[in-house]
């Protein structure tokens, strides 16, 4: 085990707890966009203030070279009805980070 994952693991063991109270990966579908409300079981929808978004699921502006000149271009990227996501579960479970959009091959592999 290289050095910086033995240090990890003796960190979480000396911090000890449950493994629930760790980050990990969760996914869920948006059930709505506005307000945000994200479903991540049958029991369990997350509202906004839950909910940290990353870059990649919300309208973004960038900008981009173009035929030698700079323009800026507007990303819409940000959530909708049906959308499956990606996210962090942080520690202790009270926030979560949204970071992706599931595509369909991204589904079909989970589910396989």
């Amino acid at each position: 085990m290289a050095i910086a994952g033995r240090w990890l693991v003796e960190e979480l063991e000396q911090r000890g707890g449950h493994n629930n109270e760790y980050a990990d990966i969760v996914y869920g579908t948006v059930v709505k966009a506005n307000p945000l409300q994200i479903q991540l079981s049958e029991k369990i929808t997350l509202n906004a203030a839950f909910l940290v978004l990353g870059r990649n699921v919300v309208d973004h502006k960038e900008n981009i070279i173009l035929d030698g000149s700079t323009k800026e271009i507007t990303l819409k990227q940000g959530l909708n009805a049906d959308d499956k996501v990606a996210m962090f579960r942080l520690d202790g479970g009270q926030q979560f980070y949204v970071f992706e959009k599931l595509s369909d091959e991204a589904l079909k592999d989970e589910n396989s």
